[in-house]
């Protein structure tokens, strides 16, 4: 194969008229790991020392095989501790936790890269959520927030928009967030749907002042269930869902009402919540079912971030911000084929987006 290369390299085999003042110049000996151990192979040289073999490239003693596998044992969730040991078991390959942090840094170019790719002019619908993992910080374990970001664009085609890292969920860093997806090409979003996160309805309203943004109404259930006895939980919920199942706004209104006579003495926290966040918890109302299915929860990037924890949640903390957006990085490129989908039932969902939306989705 090596040799074949090399053919290639000249434009001629071995034994043919020499073309050109470049020519063979014998072999040099390597070592290399592979799966089944190391090897001592001899790679073929050229006078002009131009010859760079995609087979082993230069300054390589390792097959893209192995660093593919360790590349996908710490996608997976294993410490660098259980790599090291795998890799001894299995390939009989001893390497430090250092040398497969240097192996997995070669990634960061292609998550930055990643991360400010160009992305379409318009969205249907952005969700947004986040989950939170410990990261030493000047020789503390603190807690930070990565915010991801699904987005499907207007052929119906959902994709992973972005993964932001903070210390906190603030106004600002919610604007740095939308100010983000703004530069790298996005003009307008139809919806923008999340839990109740302080400080991003401001955010929504300064970088997308067109989108609307509608708060997961199955967080504020949960939310307001959880002041209500086991005794009354079944009435109680009973009596909500008859507000956010309601045929409008106006009608919603007047059942959220019945609502108040009936428990507001028993639950003044449940109609405080509501009545704080009744703009932002009825936008899909306005809009047909078709819309409606998509909007008033977060259930989807919920269900992502699901299969997000599942590789990350191995790891109890990350020694410093690169590996923990290194590690979250992989564990969406691995789950990314399940979610990289057009949405089912889209053509329907397109033909009421351009009844409601048609200056801007035509």
């Amino acid at each position: 194969m090596l040799e074949g290369e090399m053919s290639a390299h000249l434009g001629y085999a071995r034994g043919e008229e020499v073309q050109g003042e470049n020519r063979r110049n014998g072999h040099s000996s390597k070592k290399i790991k592979t799966e089944s151990g190391k090897l001592q192979i001899e790679i073929p040289r050229d006078r002009e020392g131009k010859f760079d073999p995609v087979t082993v490239p230069k300054h390589k003693s390792m097959t893209a095989k192995l660093e593919s596998v360790i590349t996908l044992l710490y996608a997976k969730g294993m410490s660098l501790s259980d790599i090291v040991e795998y890799m001894d078991e299995i390939y009989g390959q001893q390497y430090s936790k250092s040398q497969i942090t240097t192996i997995t840094n070669s990634l960061l170019d292609s998550i930055r890269e990643w991360q400010n790719r160009v992305l379409d002019e318009k969205y249907a619908i952005l969700w947004i959520d986040g989950i939170h993992y410990k990261i030493r910080e000047d020789g503390q374990i603190k807690s930070k927030v990565c915010m991801i970001v699904l987005g499907v664009n207007l052929a119906g085609y959902q994709d992973i928009i972005g993964m932001y890292l903070f210390e906190k969920e603030t106004a600002a860093n919610w604007a740095t967030t939308l100010n983000d997806i703004k530069t790298r090409g996005v003009k307008d979003v139809l919806f923008i749907c999340s839990d109740n996160l302080a400080g991003l309805d401001q955010s929504v309203e300064a970088v997308f002042p067109q989108a609307a943004h509608q708060i997961c109404v199955v967080h504020q259930i949960r939310n307001s269930m959880k002041v209500v006895e086991a005794s009354n939980r079944r009435k109680v919920a009973k009596d909500i869902k008859l507000i956010y199942t309601a045929p409008n706004e106006a009608e919603a209104r007047n059942r959220l009402q019945d609502f108040e006579e009936k428990w507001g003495d028993r639950y003044p926290y449940i109609i405080k919540s509501w009545e704080k966040n009744w703009d932002n918890l009825t936008v899909f109302l306005y809009y047909p079912q078709e819309i409606r299915k998509l909007i008033y929860t977060t259930n989807i990037i919920e269900g992502f971030n699901a299969g997000l924890r599942k590789y990350t949640n191995n790891k109890r903390s990350f020694p410093n911000d690169a590996a923990a957006i290194k590690s979250i990085y992989l564990a969406a490129m691995q789950i990314q084929k399940r979610w990289k989908v057009k949405r089912a039932g889209w053509t329907k969902v397109f033909s009421q987006l351009c009844v409601c939306f048609p200056d801007r989705v035509i």
